[in-house]
């Protein structure tokens, strides 16, 4: 395996761990039994991260032991954080077990790879037909109780245990830079997309009504963003401050027509533009940020 696809592999076991908690999946049969060839429906169900994708298992997947019929997608719904997502299946199966288990995979895609969700295994029971059985057949009866030890393996599992410390450390050694790297740039985009809603949001809501209390609010939304962004306390400076500290050619028009609007009580039917060129601005610097941690 290359350089490449470990780190791949480890980026997506990263994600997927730091997103467990928000990831359910839930797999079930809509019958308690069913008769040999009976088609049943099967629901399988997914809430995950809305920015994140998932597909589910189509024909070509392998049903065994049960066979696949069709399939049933219901409309995804979405709230602020999560999407729900679930399908029902039509399957039969021809076996003869008295109770026949099963369970479908959800797929998580995350870049070239994919990172199969598994539902717990659900169960059904065959239904017997034949409730009679002939006089001719003999059968031997044997309840004589045979105790079978419980056994556990320790040795192998001390093996494998010390086998993926030495592996976590050799890949800490040689790619730990660059998971890093992945980290921090995951964390800027995150911080981003949740400032540019929150943002946005505020800027509707002053095109509306420009009263002091929402260009203020909306100010210091802008003002704590680029805090973590430039690593600067921009929540604590005047407009001078921040002025000084080398954005007076970017935003000294901007910042003082807010000002005027705040401290001067002038009513300016168009300061959502002041805001919207305030949004212009930090996506530049948002670019720049993810620029130099590429590059770091």
């Amino acid at each position: 395996m290359g350089k490449r696809s470990i780190l791949s592999f480890l980026f997506s076991l990263l994600f997927f761990v730091c997103s467990a908690q928000e990831i359910i999946s839930d797999g079930f049969f809509l019958a308690d039994s069913m008769k040999i060839g009976e088609q049943v429906e099967y629901s399988l169900y997914i809430q995950y991260p809305k920015s994140s994708e998932v597909i589910f298992p189509d024909s070509t997947y392998d049903f065994s032991p049960f066979e696949y019929y069709s399939k049933k997608f219901f409309p995804t719904r979405v709230d602020s954080l999560l999407a729900y997502d679930s399908v029902v299946y039509s399957v039969a199966s021809f076996e003869v077990d008295k109770v026949q288990y099963f369970q479908l995979p959800v797929f998580l895609l995350k870049g070239k790879d994919s990172i199969n969700i598994m539902p717990e295994l659900d169960s059904i029971y065959l239904m017997e037909m034949v409730t009679q059985v002939p006089d001719s057949l003999i059968l031997r009866e044997n309840i004589a109780f045979h105790e079978v030890p419980l056994a556990f393996n320790y040795p192998y599992l001390m093996i494998g245990l010390g086998i993926l410390v030495v592996l976590m450390i050799v890949v800490y050694i040689v790619f730990g830079k660059t998971i890093k790297k992945k980290i921090r740039l995951y964390r800027l985009r995150k911080e981003y997309e949740k400032f540019s809603t929150t943002f946005e949001k505020g800027i509707s809501n002053v095109r509306k009504n420009n009263d002091v209390s929402r260009i203020e609010e909306v100010l210091l939304i802008w003002k704590t963003y680029m805090e973590k962004l430039e690593d600067k306390p921009f929540t604590k400076y005047t407009t001078r401050e921040i002025l000084n500290s080398g954005y007076d050619q970017l935003l000294k028009d901007v910042l003082r027509n807010i000002d005027r609007s705040i401290y001067g009580r002038v009513d300016d039917d168009e300061i959502h533009k002041n805001f919207e060129s305030l949004e212009d601005f930090t996506l530049d610097r948002y670019k720049l940020r993810i620029r130099e941690v590429s590059n770091g």
